[in-house]
Protein backbone atom coordinates (compact mmCIF):
# COMPACT_ATOMS: atom_id res chain seq x y z
CA UNK A 1 0.00 0.00 0.00
CA UNK A 2 2.40 2.60 1.05
CA UNK A 3 4.03 1.96 -2.63
CA UNK A 4 0.79 2.44 -4.40
CA UNK A 5 0.48 6.03 -3.60
CA UNK A 6 3.51 7.65 -5.11
CA UNK A 7 2.71 5.39 -8.33
CA UNK A 8 -0.14 7.10 -8.41
CA UNK A 9 0.80 10.74 -8.10
CA UNK A 10 3.15 10.08 -10.67
CA UNK A 11 0.57 9.07 -13.19
CA UNK A 12 -1.36 12.04 -11.90
CA UNK A 13 1.09 14.90 -12.94
CA UNK A 14 2.19 13.31 -15.75
CA UNK A 15 -1.78 13.52 -16.71
CA UNK A 16 -1.89 17.36 -16.13
CA UNK A 17 0.30 18.05 -19.18
CA UNK A 18 -2.18 16.48 -21.61
CA UNK A 19 -4.35 19.78 -21.54
CA UNK A 20 -1.80 22.12 -22.70
CA UNK A 21 -2.10 21.22 -26.01
CA UNK A 22 1.69 20.98 -26.56
CA UNK A 23 3.89 17.59 -26.75
CA UNK A 24 5.69 17.03 -23.07
CA UNK A 25 9.16 17.70 -23.55
CA UNK A 26 12.88 16.35 -22.72
CA UNK A 27 14.80 18.71 -25.38
CA UNK A 28 15.20 22.24 -23.48
CA UNK A 29 18.91 23.14 -23.91
CA UNK A 30 21.47 25.77 -22.92
CA UNK A 31 20.58 27.38 -26.28
CA UNK A 32 17.16 27.97 -25.68
CA UNK A 33 17.83 30.77 -23.45
CA UNK A 34 17.74 34.20 -24.91
CA UNK A 35 18.54 36.74 -22.27
CA UNK A 36 22.47 38.63 -22.70
CA UNK A 37 24.69 36.95 -21.15
CA UNK A 38 26.81 38.37 -18.97
CA UNK A 39 23.79 40.73 -17.87
CA UNK A 40 25.16 44.04 -15.79
CA UNK A 41 26.18 44.14 -12.18
CA UNK A 42 23.00 45.10 -10.28
CA UNK A 43 20.67 43.24 -12.29
CA UNK A 44 18.33 40.51 -11.25
CA UNK A 45 17.23 37.17 -13.21
CA UNK A 46 13.78 36.06 -12.84
CA UNK A 47 13.52 32.47 -13.25
CA UNK A 48 10.59 30.36 -13.39
CA UNK A 49 10.83 26.89 -12.75
CA UNK A 50 7.80 24.98 -14.81
CA UNK A 51 6.13 21.69 -13.34
CA UNK A 52 5.41 17.80 -14.52
CA UNK A 53 6.85 17.39 -18.06
CA UNK A 54 5.97 20.36 -19.28
CA UNK A 55 7.90 22.53 -22.02
CA UNK A 56 9.77 25.48 -20.55
CA UNK A 57 8.36 27.66 -23.64
CA UNK A 58 4.42 26.43 -23.35
CA UNK A 59 2.33 29.97 -22.96
CA UNK A 60 -0.31 28.15 -21.97
CA UNK A 61 1.23 26.88 -18.63
CA UNK A 62 1.39 29.56 -15.80
CA UNK A 63 4.85 29.56 -14.45
CA UNK A 64 5.49 30.70 -18.67
CA UNK A 65 2.65 32.67 -18.72
CA UNK A 66 3.65 34.47 -15.79
CA UNK A 67 7.38 34.89 -16.78
CA UNK A 68 6.02 36.48 -20.46
CA UNK A 69 4.22 39.13 -18.36
CA UNK A 70 7.71 40.29 -17.57
CA UNK A 71 9.28 39.71 -20.38
CA UNK A 72 6.75 42.34 -22.03
CA UNK A 73 7.73 44.47 -19.48
CA UNK A 74 11.37 44.89 -21.78
CA UNK A 75 13.06 46.31 -18.68
CA UNK A 76 17.16 46.58 -19.06
CA UNK A 77 17.44 45.36 -15.40
CA UNK A 78 15.20 42.58 -15.40
CA UNK A 79 15.98 39.37 -17.14
CA UNK A 80 13.38 36.69 -17.51
CA UNK A 81 13.19 32.96 -18.63
CA UNK A 82 12.21 29.40 -17.64
CA UNK A 83 13.68 25.68 -16.87
CA UNK A 84 12.19 22.66 -16.91
CA UNK A 85 12.24 21.15 -13.03
CA UNK A 86 14.64 18.27 -14.75
CA UNK A 87 16.78 20.65 -16.10
CA UNK A 88 17.95 22.40 -12.81
CA UNK A 89 21.70 22.22 -14.41
CA UNK A 90 21.01 23.99 -17.43
CA UNK A 91 19.79 26.74 -14.73
CA UNK A 92 22.72 26.71 -12.83
CA UNK A 93 25.07 27.05 -15.81
CA UNK A 94 23.00 30.44 -16.48
CA UNK A 95 23.22 32.02 -13.46
CA UNK A 96 27.00 31.38 -13.93
CA UNK A 97 27.05 32.60 -17.02
CA UNK A 98 24.92 35.78 -16.20
CA UNK A 99 26.61 36.81 -13.58
CA UNK A 100 30.50 36.40 -15.06
CA UNK A 101 30.45 39.95 -15.62
CA UNK A 102 34.42 39.72 -16.73
CA UNK A 103 33.57 37.39 -19.01
CA UNK A 104 36.86 35.05 -17.59
CA UNK A 105 35.19 31.57 -17.21
CA UNK A 106 35.25 32.03 -13.32
CA UNK A 107 32.23 32.99 -11.14
CA UNK A 108 34.18 34.75 -8.65
CA UNK A 109 33.11 35.07 -4.89
CA UNK A 110 33.03 38.91 -5.70
CA UNK A 111 30.74 38.38 -8.64
CA UNK A 112 28.34 36.37 -7.20
CA UNK A 113 28.30 38.94 -4.47
CA UNK A 114 26.43 41.04 -6.90
CA UNK A 115 23.79 38.54 -8.29
CA UNK A 116 20.44 38.45 -7.40
CA UNK A 117 18.00 36.04 -8.60
CA UNK A 118 14.23 35.54 -7.84
CA UNK A 119 12.79 32.18 -7.91
CA UNK A 120 9.63 30.71 -8.82
CA UNK A 121 7.84 27.14 -9.41
CA UNK A 122 4.92 25.12 -9.78
CA UNK A 123 4.23 21.85 -8.88
CA UNK A 124 7.29 19.55 -9.75
CA UNK A 125 8.73 23.21 -10.14
CA UNK A 126 7.96 24.06 -6.64
CA UNK A 127 10.12 21.72 -4.98
CA UNK A 128 12.74 22.15 -7.40
CA UNK A 129 12.65 25.95 -6.85
CA UNK A 130 13.68 24.83 -2.99
CA UNK A 131 16.28 22.83 -4.34
CA UNK A 132 17.54 25.14 -6.74
CA UNK A 133 17.90 28.23 -3.67
CA UNK A 134 20.37 25.47 -1.77
CA UNK A 135 22.37 25.45 -4.86
CA UNK A 136 22.28 29.27 -5.40
CA UNK A 137 23.86 29.59 -2.08
CA UNK A 138 26.50 26.70 -2.22
CA UNK A 139 27.42 29.71 -5.49
CA UNK A 140 26.90 32.26 -2.37
CA UNK A 141 24.23 34.16 -4.24
CA UNK A 142 21.21 36.09 -2.91
CA UNK A 143 17.70 35.81 -3.46
CA UNK A 144 15.28 38.15 -2.22
CA UNK A 145 12.17 36.09 -3.08
CA UNK A 146 11.59 32.14 -3.52
CA UNK A 147 7.67 31.87 -4.63
CA UNK A 148 6.51 28.41 -4.68
CA UNK A 149 2.91 27.20 -5.44
CA UNK A 150 1.18 23.77 -4.75
CA UNK A 151 4.44 22.22 -4.52
CA UNK A 152 4.76 18.52 -4.61
CA UNK A 153 7.79 16.45 -3.91
CA UNK A 154 9.59 14.85 -0.63
CA UNK A 155 11.90 17.82 1.08
CA UNK A 156 11.89 19.94 4.35
CA UNK A 157 10.90 22.65 2.67
CA UNK A 158 13.12 24.55 4.43
CA UNK A 159 15.14 27.76 2.33
CA UNK A 160 18.34 28.33 2.67
CA UNK A 161 19.84 31.62 4.64
CA UNK A 162 20.65 33.39 1.31
CA UNK A 163 16.95 33.25 0.63
CA UNK A 164 15.32 36.66 2.28
CA UNK A 165 12.12 36.11 2.18
CA UNK A 166 9.75 33.01 0.34
CA UNK A 167 5.35 32.39 0.26
CA UNK A 168 3.82 28.90 -0.34
CA UNK A 169 0.51 28.06 -1.71
CA UNK A 170 -0.78 24.91 -1.83
CA UNK A 171 -4.38 23.21 -1.74
CA UNK A 172 -4.58 19.93 0.06
CA UNK A 173 -8.21 18.26 -1.63
CA UNK A 174 -6.83 16.60 -4.42
CA UNK A 175 -6.52 12.79 -3.54
CA UNK A 176 -3.26 12.12 -4.17
CA UNK A 177 -0.92 15.45 -5.16
CA UNK A 178 -1.15 17.35 -1.93
CA UNK A 179 0.79 21.08 -1.88
CA UNK A 180 3.30 21.14 1.02
CA UNK A 181 1.63 22.37 3.36
CA UNK A 182 4.29 24.66 5.40
CA UNK A 183 7.75 26.13 4.66
CA UNK A 184 10.63 27.09 6.37
CA UNK A 185 12.56 30.41 5.59
CA UNK A 186 14.19 33.68 6.94
CA UNK A 187 11.29 35.39 6.24
CA UNK A 188 7.80 33.52 5.71
CA UNK A 189 5.33 36.03 3.55
CA UNK A 190 2.66 32.71 2.75
CA UNK A 191 1.59 29.75 3.94
CA UNK A 192 -1.59 30.10 2.44
CA UNK A 193 -4.16 27.17 1.77
CA UNK A 194 -6.22 27.44 -0.95
CA UNK A 195 -9.70 24.96 -1.06
CA UNK A 196 -11.65 23.30 -3.71
CA UNK A 197 -14.00 21.65 -2.43
CA UNK A 198 -15.02 18.39 -4.15
CA UNK A 199 -12.19 18.51 -6.26
CA UNK A 200 -10.56 15.17 -5.69
CA UNK A 201 -8.73 14.76 -8.89
CA UNK A 202 -8.39 17.83 -10.56
CA UNK A 203 -7.72 20.08 -7.55
CA UNK A 204 -3.99 20.34 -8.70
CA UNK A 205 -4.99 21.76 -12.03
CA UNK A 206 -7.26 24.11 -11.15
CA UNK A 207 -5.04 25.76 -8.50
CA UNK A 208 -2.52 26.08 -11.56
CA UNK A 209 -5.20 28.10 -13.31
CA UNK A 210 -6.73 30.07 -10.56
CA UNK A 211 -6.44 33.81 -10.97
CA UNK A 212 -6.71 34.51 -7.01
CA UNK A 213 -3.85 32.33 -6.67
CA UNK A 214 -1.61 34.09 -9.34
CA UNK A 215 -2.82 37.79 -8.50
CA UNK A 216 -0.80 37.26 -5.25
CA UNK A 217 2.18 35.47 -7.23
CA UNK A 218 2.51 38.56 -9.58
CA UNK A 219 2.18 40.99 -6.52
CA UNK A 220 4.54 39.51 -4.66
CA UNK A 221 6.75 38.95 -7.97
CA UNK A 222 5.99 42.80 -9.27
CA UNK A 223 7.70 43.64 -5.39
CA UNK A 224 10.98 41.77 -5.49
CA UNK A 225 11.52 42.96 -8.90
CA UNK A 226 10.95 46.53 -8.42
CA UNK A 227 13.51 48.83 -9.71
CA UNK A 228 16.05 49.62 -7.09
CA UNK A 229 16.87 53.54 -7.69
CA UNK A 230 14.61 54.74 -10.41
CA UNK A 231 13.16 53.42 -13.53
CA UNK A 232 15.06 51.53 -15.68
CA UNK A 233 14.69 52.00 -19.66
CA UNK A 234 12.35 49.40 -21.74
CA UNK A 235 14.29 47.58 -24.21
CA UNK A 236 13.20 48.03 -27.53
CA UNK A 237 10.42 45.95 -28.74
CA UNK A 238 13.15 43.75 -30.90
CA UNK A 239 14.97 42.15 -28.22
CA UNK A 240 11.92 41.02 -26.19
CA UNK A 241 12.82 37.40 -26.68
CA UNK A 242 24.11 36.02 0.41
CA UNK A 243 24.30 35.98 3.46
CA UNK A 244 25.41 33.15 6.03
CA UNK A 245 25.80 29.71 5.32
CA UNK A 246 29.12 28.03 3.63
CA UNK A 247 31.58 30.06 1.46
CA UNK A 248 31.38 30.98 -1.95
CA UNK A 249 32.43 28.95 -4.39
CA UNK A 250 34.52 29.42 -7.56
CA UNK A 251 33.08 27.90 -10.29
CA UNK A 252 34.28 27.16 -13.45
CA UNK A 253 32.81 25.54 -17.16
CA UNK A 254 33.98 25.06 -20.43
CA UNK A 255 31.48 24.42 -22.75
CA UNK A 256 27.20 24.34 -22.76
CA UNK A 257 25.73 21.18 -21.26
CA UNK A 258 24.62 18.99 -23.38
CA UNK A 259 20.75 18.13 -22.69
CA UNK A 260 19.84 14.59 -22.89
CA UNK A 261 17.33 13.90 -25.68
CA UNK A 262 15.04 10.98 -25.61
CA UNK A 263 16.29 7.99 -27.70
Amino acid sequence: MPRIRPILAVCALAATVVPAGRADSFSQTFDDFTIPMPVRPGDTLLLGIVGGWERWDNPVRCIRSMAIEFKRQRRTDLHVETVENHKLNLAEELVRRAFDFNRDGVLSPEEAAQARVIVFGQSLGGRATVVFTRTLHEMGIAVPLAVIVDAYGSDSYEFPPNVAAAANFYQRDHAVIKGAPRIRANRVLANQQFHYRGKLFSAHDVMEYDPAVWTRVRELLTSATAPRGGSPHPRPAASIAPSGGRPAQTHRWSSPPVSPRPS
